[in-house]
């Protein structure tokens, strides 16, 4: 049997879940076909068949949790082929990015059976912190589903790890199982359960690389927006400021890597969106060059598929920088968390009126509050300072872009 291993989908997560077989075990498939539909972090994703051939096996049952890399689907090793037509390509069954099809120079000699130990993962952050210790993690074994920073923190201090039996593979390998909280007596919080949904697991790892990783710093104003037309969206409005403000500010439009500072073009914003389901984080590409009404119409159609669950893989990658309009359901000012690699999130709270000095009287003005957080191990406060003030230039001005 060739066995044909979950690919890496490109999330940031280790695992998706299984949610709709699209074949059965006898049926045969052509390449590229699609095999399943999974969801990872915020997306439902069909994930097609590297090879043509009659299919063997369905190794996960739909609503189960697979991580990557793990046995996904096998076909009969004598009746499949590798292209349909084509050019021949090379494969790997090893985990891959769907979509680049590369293959082993050998034909399997035998029927493999697929161990079942999981593999042995951890988050970016949870890596990091083991290199800075020195903790190499490939002679370690998580507990659950991938390592914990307790279970780093432990080793770096050379804490005795048990040993416990594989299974199906007959070897030993050590593993943490009860760890000494660190010092002060704080246990480690641990993250939701796999039966807990993809997009609120996806939502707990991220806040916690930022917890790890960023060193924020916040700034908060008010806008006056009292020369607005009336029926302006408010989200396309921030759109067009965060565009020229990111002009004004490379620096707020950037990616934070290995200690280093890199400027992005162009302006793509990642729209945080509440659904039942959990945080959503579509990303509008190229706002600067968007009409306004294509803006309105990204901004409809990702609430849409947010509550439905189904936006598309390319539309969750690509963000440059952060928007969260908050306001739109509560809440005036917020301390909104920056997402590795990006620098920079702007948050929106809920517009009020306020009696105020305008042009010599006392007059009825309506404001919006901004939040905008950076990290302050790329950006300086001039630099955060600057990109607000021109973001408030923008949105007090009574024009409404119509391009």
């Amino acid at each position: 049997m060739k066995i044909f291993k979950l690919p890496d989908l490109g999330e940031g997560l280790p695992d998706a879940t299984i949610r709709a077989w699209l074949v059965r075990e006898g049926d045969r498939v052509a390449v590229d076909q699609p095999l399943v539909t999974v969801e990872t972090a915020k997306a439902l994703v069909e994930v097609p068949s590297p090879y043509a051939g009659e299919v063997e096996k369905c190794f996960v049952e739909e609503g189960q949790t697979l991580d990557t890399g793990q046995p996904l689907i096998g076909f009969k090793q004598d009746q499949m082929q590798q292209t349909s037509g084509k050019k021949s390509e090379k494969f790997s069954d090893s985990a891959t990015v769907v979509g680049k099809i590369e293959s082993g120079g050998q034909a399997l000699a035998r029927e493999r059976r697929p161990q079942s130990n999981r593999p042995r993962s951890a988050t970016p952050a949870v890596r990091a912190l083991a290199r800075q210790l020195g903790v190499d993690l490939s002679r370690l074994h998580p507990t659950g589903s991938r390592f914990s920073e307790t279970e780093v923190r432990a080793a770096a201090t050379g804490a005795t790890i048990p040993m416990r039996q594989q299974e199906s593979v007959g070897q030993q390998q050590p593993i943490p199982e009860q760890l000494p909280p660190q010092s002060g007596g704080v246990v480690e919080p641990t993250m939701p359960s796999e039966s807990a949904e993809p997009a609120r697991r996806a939502m707990a790892i991220v806040m916690a690389q930022s917890r790890d990783q960023v060193c924020p710093m916040t700034l908060c104003d008010e806008v006056d927006i009292s020369r607005w037309p009336k029926g302006t969206n408010a989200t396309v409005r921030l759109l067009r400021a965060m565009a020229e403000a990111a002009s004004a500010e490379p620096n707020l439009n950037a990616h934070f890597v290995n200690g280093t500072l890199q400027p992005q073009t162009p302006v793509s914003v990642g729209l945080a969106v509440d659904a039942s389901r959990g945080l959503y984080v579509p990303v509008i590409k190229d706002v600067a060059a968007a009409s306004h009404r294509d803006l309105q119409e990204a901004i409809s159609r990702f609430k849409q598929q947010a509550e439905d669950g189904g936006i598309p893989q390319k539309d969750l990658q690509g963000a440059t920088i952060h928007l969260s309009n908050f306001g739109s359901l509560a809440g005036r000012f917020a301390t909104p968390v920056v997402v590795p690699p990006l620098v920079c999130i702007v948050g929106a709270g809920r517009a009020h009126k306020a009696v105020l000095p305008h042009k010599g009287k006392a007059r009825v003005r309506k404001l919006l509050p901004l939040s905008i957080t950076a990290d302050h191990r790329a950006v300086t406060g001039g630099e955060l300072a600057r990109f607000l003030q021109v973001m408030r230039e923008q949105l007090e001005s009574g024009e409404q872009a119509e391009n």
